[in-house]
């Protein structure tokens, strides 16, 4: 139960950072760092991407991995 809360924890904090990059990238300081470099903006815009499919994936692991315990029955 332990290891599932962590798992579902972190992919939603990866989650939580990829959102408060796409609420923030519009703002006139993030836009001043931005704007002189773009590779800087791709960089990022790569890293939040990658925060929130890896999040969806520790999520999805957590809800779709088959419990041990279960046993299903196959007629």
């Amino acid at each position: 139960m332990g290891k599932k809360l962590g798992l579902v924890l972190a992919g939603s904090a990866l989650i939580g950072l990829f959102l408060a990059w796409m609420l923030f990238k519009g703002t006139h300081a993030v836009q001043a760092l931005i704007d002189p470099n773009p590779w800087l903006g791709f960089a990022a815009w790569g890293l939040a991407w990658l925060c929130a499919l890896g999040g969806a994936a520790l999520v999805a692991r957590v809800v779709f991995r088959a419990e041990a315990d279960r046993v299903d029955e196959v007629d």
